[in-house]
């Protein structure tokens, strides 16, 4: 459970490639909506403060858990396109 003062608690867990439940947010989905959020806030205020003002935007990011078994290591890697 992430849980702050103030703000609503989220259910987070496992992600399904690892015995997670496919509901529940999973915290590599938690990152990958993180940085496309601060990445597209960064992006708005800097054009804001150049007097420009978006019409629209879109961003889209990507995420993958790979799972890593062999001699050397054992885990999973996390990727992302942003």
């Amino acid at each position: 459970m992430l849980s702050a003062a103030g703000r609503p608690n989220i259910v987070v867990g496992s992600p399904p490639e690892f015995k997670g439940e496919p509901d529940i947010w999973a915290p590599e989905e938690l990152l990958v909506g993180s940085l496309n959020t601060c990445m597209m806030l960064t992006f708005l205020t800097l054009a804001q403060a150049q007097g420009l003002t978006p019409k629209a935007s879109s961003r889209t990011s990507r995420g993958s858990v790979l799972q890593q078994v062999n001699a050397q290591s054992s885990g999973k890697r996390f990727e992302l396109t942003t």
